[in-house]
């Protein structure tokens, strides 16, 4: 890899993802004491504190976080402009897609991206997962659901996406006492589908634990399958089901406040050199949403 970065910083960052001197030091084949030097030289010509010092165990201050996410930030767009600066080529984008997203946009946006001649790779997984990656520069661009840290990320909003409530039989007038009574199908913890779900259940002084019994299954699509055979109920998009509900396979569950409205976002790296690229997919995105 090109070094553009204080190496200084480098060595912040890597003592940031592994969480000790003593295994940066590993990591970077120096020794602990070289580490300790680069750090307080750092902290003297920046006039900041670093480090947090507990005993033996130490921990960034506010300040290096903010920094280290920065020099990461910086060092994704860095080797992506030398790569076009040396190939002439765009660099491949790399899109992360939930998975619930995955399901009724995916195809319909690849269509698009690949008619515009952008050559793509895709990363499907939960809000949690994509965010983490794309801290970590192994995605250009996410489109997720759930939230996600603002001071981090750019964000393109794309549309709204009707969340409902499914049962395969139809549960007449149906109140939230009553809904207890099921079995609820959910997604796995740091999915976006869930943190809608939990979020609505709290504002109504409730959660996942009052439910007769909750199953988190990580596949939207085996959720649908289990709900159709009538393991229990579920919260999902609409788009997800559109057919099934149709056709009467499955059934709203019509909560008071139902269907709700949920925003949709691309995000990417705050302060992204190819922010141009990335607000050009946004639009694509838009484009292709199901008009909730």
């Amino acid at each position: 890899m090109d070094h553009f970065l204080d190496r200084r910083i480098e060595t912040l960052a890597i003592v940031a993802q592994t969480g000790s001197l003593t295994a940066a030091a590993k990591a970077l084949f120096i020794s602990q004491p070289a580490v300790s030097q680069q750090l307080a030289s750092l902290e003297t010509d920046l006039n900041l504190p670093l480090l947090n010092h507990h005993g033996r165990r130490i921990t960034l201050t506010p300040v290096a976080k903010e920094l280290v996410s920065y020099a990461n930030r910086l060092e994704h767009d860095n080797q992506a402009v030398l790569n076009y600066l040396r190939t002439g080529q765009t660099p491949s984008l790399k899109l992360g897609v939930t998975r619930s997203l995955a399901a009724f946009l995916l195809p319909q946006l690849l269509k698009k991206i690949v008619a515009s001649d952008h050559q793509v790779t895709v990363t499907i997984g939960n809000t949690a997962e994509l965010s983490t990656q794309l801290l970590a520069g192994q995605l250009s661009m996410a489109l997720i659901e759930g939230n996600f840290e603002r001071r981090e990320f750019t964000a393109e909003p794309i549309g709204t996406a009707a969340f409902v409530g499914v049962s395969n039989r139809l549960i007449k007038r149906p109140t939230l006492e009553a809904i207890f009574d099921q079995r609820l199908l959910v997604r796995e913890p740091g999915s976006g589908t869930r943190e809608i779900l939990t979020t609505w259940l709290a504002a109504h002084n409730a959660n996942l634990n009052d439910f007769k019994q909750s199953l988190a299954l990580s596949s939207p699509l085996a959720i649908i399958e289990s709900v159709k055979q009538g393991i229990g109920i579920s919260f999902m998009y609409r788009a997800l089901v559109e057919e099934e509900l149709d056709e009467q396979r499955l059934f709203e569950v019509d909560l008071p406040g139902f269907p709700l409205q949920h925003p949709l976002n691309v995000i990417y790296l705050k302060d992204s050199t190819f922010a141009a690229e990335f607000q050009e997919i946004s639009q694509l995105a838009s484009e292709v949403l199901p008009k909730s």
